[in-house]
């Protein structure tokens, strides 16, 4: 069964968003950012007979799956169908299964977890971000960012993000000028979750992007909780492996 998330269903939606943290703590934070009366995102529950099976967050095309082994493909595809989806997060069992319903095609990588030691960096080159020159970096640094952002849309949800409590901006400068980012986009009970980590292309090679999350670690860490995050593929694992972080399964993207 996959209903809307009303008032009395929110404990079992933010039981289901534990089941996977990095893509369960994005629709918690959502729902807290935003609310059940938003008219930009909306909130789903499956339930497997009375125990909740997954959590669903749409917003911008984009619907985000935390579920576990109970979770129905089915209804969850016919919900994509009639939201007019076209990218679903969630994991990799998961990923497939709607992939078989829906077509479409996947990308893959890690959700990792952060098992080193304390960091203790001095960082004064990393400060709290201008939602402009951040957009920049991302755009200038990779090409999902530059087919996949649009500003007002971006700025406005981190605005709600940012107002509340429940991420943090950073940017990373050098030669006065910003050539780096790093997010920290968002919580639960458990973790912090690191995203939309960037260098401009001239400044790369340079260990600045181990720099930015080590930073970010550091910060996550402070607040007593254990950062996570994913790699965008497996190749950019084995770098975050360097500075600490292990693989703990997979995540899955489905592009219809």
């Amino acid at each position: 069964m996959l209903i809307p998330v009303t008032a009395a269903d929110v404990p079992d939606f933010l039981t289901a968003c534990t089941y996977e943290h990095v893509f369960g703590s994005r629709a918690r934070t959502a729902l807290s950012a935003h609310g059940l009366g938003s008219e930009t995102v909306q909130f789903f529950l499956c339930r497997k007979g009375r125990e909740p099976a997954a959590a669903l967050c749409f917003a911008d095309g984009v619907l985000t799956i935390s579920s576990d082994e109970r979770a129905d493909p089915a209804p969850i595809a016919e919900l994509a169908q009639r939201l007019q989806v076209h990218e679903i997060d969630t994991n990799w069992a998961q990923c497939q299964a709607l992939q078989a319903l829906l077509g479409g095609y996947t990308d893959s990588s890690y959700y990792m977890v952060y098992r080193g030691a304390p960091q203790q960096l001095d960082c004064p080159d990393i400060v709290p971000g201008d939602k402009r020159a951040v957009f920049d970096v991302l755009q200038r640094s990779h090409e999902y960012y530059r087919t996949h952002l649009n500003y007002d849309t971006w700025a406005a949800d981190l605005d709600c993000r940012l107002s509340r409590g429940l991420s943090e901006l950073y940017q990373l400068e050098a030669d006065g000028a910003v050539i780096g980012t790093g997010s920290i986009v968002s919580w639960d009970d458990e973790c912090g979750v690191i995203g939309a980590v960037a260098v401009v292309p001239e400044y790369r090679h340079r260990g600045l992007g181990n720099r930015i999350s080590r930073f970010l670690v550091q910060r996550i860490q402070k607040c007593g909780k254990t950062p996570r995050l994913i790699s965008g593929y497996d190749e950019v694992a084995e770098l975050y492996r360097q500075i600490g972080f292990a693989p703990c399964g997979r995540w899955g993207e489905l592009y219809i």
